[in-house]
This record gives structure tokens, C-alpha cells and sequence, in this order.
């Protein structure tokens, strides 16, 4: 089973990588984004298999986005993206230290969900969705808001209030987390677990 999560990821990497004529690069980096990280929480970071295969993906990555491959970056990342960089080193720490994944989840998907978000509503609504810290605005945050509260929680047992509290914190940590609101937005989550821990 590990094995054909393994592969369906690269699969999922390759097909948004070429899916030019159909796929905006935005919409391939949200959804390798967020597809892989579906497919990372199904892995087992106790098994030496799944380490590897995260560090490969992870360091062959980076080095693409770093111009330290002979392979081209990724079309939907930028020349030295600290994005994606700091997207890869964070999972590769967390199955490093064999870490449940599913403890991630937001960072998979309201991340992504707030930038997918606020772009449609701020194309659908115009001067309704306003910017409310730099480029962030208030539906993404929503958006963020929302995933976190849905996806918090799913590898440990959370009460409603800490789910608020935390979903709260998510939002504003991505809001002002910049290019590493990734590992702000994993910083809140591993506060909300520990905090949840007996």
C-alpha cells in the first residue's frame, strides 16, 4: 500500500508539471501543494521506506528549485522559492522525527485553501473581499480560518475551543507569515498539539 502512495504522488507531480495547456501554474502549485500532502499523511513515517522516499522527493525538489539539478524547477515555482523550500524541509523534518502527518493537515490544505480562496473571491467580489495585511485578504483568511477549524485536530483528540483558538492563530500566522507561512502556520499547529497533549 506504501508503496502505491509513493507512486501515486510522483504521478501527481509529473501530470501537474505537464499539464501546461490546462493547468495555470497557480492551480498546479496549490494543488501539488495540497495533493501531495493528502498523499504524505497517508504514509507511515515509522516505516525507513516512506523516510527516504519524503527526503528524495524533498532534496530533488529543492535542488531543482535551487538551479543545483541538470533538471529544470518546477514551472509553478519561482528561482530559489523559499516557499517550497520551506514546504519541503518542514516534511521532511516532521517525518525525520516520525511524527504522525495527519498532525499537518492544515498545513497541507488551508494553506493553499486561503490563497485558492482569496483570489476567487477577490476576481468574484471585488472591493467586498479586501486586503487586510499586505496581499492577504479577508475571504483567504476565512479560508484558512475554516480549514484549520475542519483539519485540526484529526490526528489527536482537540476540544472545540482549542480547535477556535488554534484555527484563529492559523489564520493570523499564514496572514503573517510571508514566505515561511508554511512554518508559521506549523508552528501554531505543533503549539495546538502540545497544548492538547495530557
Amino acid at each position: 500500500m506504501q508503496l502505491l502512495i509513493m507512486i501515486a504522488i510522483a504521478v501527481w507531480i509529473i501530470a501537474l508539471e505537464l499539464a501546461t495547456p490546462t493547468l495555470s501554474d497557480f492551480a498546479a502549485r496549490k494543488l501539488c501543494h495540497a495533493g501531495c500532502g493528502a498523499g504524505m499523511m497517508l504514509l507511515d513515517p515509522t516505516q525507513l521506506a516512506a523516510r527516504v522516499f519524503v527526503w528524495c522527493v524533498a532534496a530533488s525538489s529543492i535542488a531543482m528549485t535551487w538551479g543545483l539539478s541538470p533538471l529544470p524547477p518546477f514551472r509553478f515555482s519561482r528561482p530559489r522559492d523559499i516557499g517550497v523550500t520551506a514546504y519541503l524541509t518542514l516534511v521532511s523534518g516532521w517525518f525525520a522525527l516520525q511524527l504522525p502527518p495527519t498532525i499537518l493537515a492544515p498545513v497541507f490544505f488551508a494553506d493553499p485553501a486561503g490563497a485558492v480562496f482569496g483570489k476567487f473571491c477577490s476576481r468574484r467580489l471585488g472591493r467586498w473581499n479586501p486586503a487586510w495585511f499586505q496581499q492577504k485578504t479577508v475571504c483567504g483568511s476565512l479560508a484558512v480560518f475554516g480549514l484549520t477549524l475542519a483539519s485540526v485536530g484529526v490526528g489527536y483528540p482537540c476540544s472545540t475551543a482549542r480547535r477556535l483558538a488554534v484555527s484563529a492563530a492559523a489564520a493570523l500566522a499564514e496572514a503573517v507569515g510571508g514566505d515561511f507561512d508554511n512554518l508559521a502556520l506549523a508552528a501554531v499547529v505543533l503549539l495546538g498539539w502540545a497544548w492538547s497533549s495530557p
